[in-house]
């Protein structure tokens, strides 16, 4: 046999095996999967469960305790009822594990001079306290910070309402003067109070320079100003124009009258001027005055 011939087989044997996978995929696919038979071997099961029970042994190596009855929630989002239930059958169940404990006599309730070690040590249960005091003290804080928040908000309210009625007050009095001003100048006086007299007598202004007014008078007439006005007039001047004072002038710059050319050459006049004028000494003399 040639190559080609072996070739011409070889290829034919592979093409028949491939037609051959083909048509057993298509078959599975075409036929239903088998079903699964599901057999209740009672007898086994039973026998199973006889010999996982506990019924042969003590309850005190059991302790299984079974609640009389079931819980019932009557809404399961309410966290709480559903809480409440499981509290309900744990305290009832752990009053049933008491009275079996008590039958069989053995001690459940730990003596007095029992000495335990603690599974944390004191060095954390004081942090834990430290812990649980700071947040005690961050709460009492922030209650009192609120607190003195809300005792100012009233304490602002009560100044402004003050303030408010003050300035009511004083409206009032200032337009009660203003009104009797105003039937004094017209003459109308009618009925005077004690008030009205008093504002009357003041009627000049109220005010220091009424009241300075009606005091000592200079030689013109006018009124001599207050011995705290005098000083403070002889310090910083009687107003007006306070300003371009040292400026000079056509005639100030022509007036030479002051100038004194013997004067300005003479040494005296130079010391005079070089007088506070002193001069640094050297490095290397600080040096060895040090």
């Amino acid at each position: 046999m040639s190559d080609d011939e072996q070739m011409y087989d070889e290829a034919m044997m592979e093409d028949e095996e491939t037609a051959l996978e083909i048509a057993a995929l298509q078959s599975e696919d075409l036929l239903p999967p088998p079903k699964k038979e599901f057999i209740n071997h009672k007898v086994a099961l039973r026998a199973l469960v006889d010999e996982l029970s506990q019924k042969s042994l003590n309850w005190i190596q059991r302790c299984d305790v079974t609640s009389t009855e079931p819980i019932v929630v009557d809404k399961t989002e309410n966290d709480l009822d559903r809480e409440l239930k499981f509290y309900q059958q744990g305290l009832e169940a752990v009053i049933q594990a008491q009275l079996e404990v008590k039958k069989v006599g053995v001690p459940f309730s730990r003596p007095d001079d029992y000495f335990a070690e603690m599974v944390k040590s004191d060095a954390h249960m004081a942090r834990i306290r430290q812990k649980l005091l700071d947040q005690q003290k961050g709460i009492q804080n922030s209650e009192e910070a609120k607190k003195q928040r809300e005792l100012r908000k009233y304490g602002k309210k009560i100044e402004q309402e003050k303030l408010k009625e003050r300035e009511d007050q004083k409206k009032a009095s200032l337009d009660k003067i203003a009104t009797i001003k105003k039937r004094l100048r017209s003459g109308d006086l009618g009925e005077v109070d004690d008030f009205e007299i008093d504002v009357a007598s003041d009627d000049d202004g109220g005010n220091t320079k009424a009241k300075g007014a009606r005091g000592k008078k200079g030689k013109d007439g006018k009124p001599m100003a207050n011995k705290k006005r005098q000083l403070k007039n002889d310090k910083f001047g009687f107003g007006g124009k306070k300003r371009g004072l040292k400026k000079n002038t056509a005639e100030s710059t022509s007036d030479m009258s002051g100038f004194s050319q013997k004067r300005n050459k003479s040494a005296n006049f130079s010391a005079v001027h070089q007088r506070g004028k002193t001069k640094r000494p050297g490095k290397s003399k600080r040096q060895r005055t040090n």
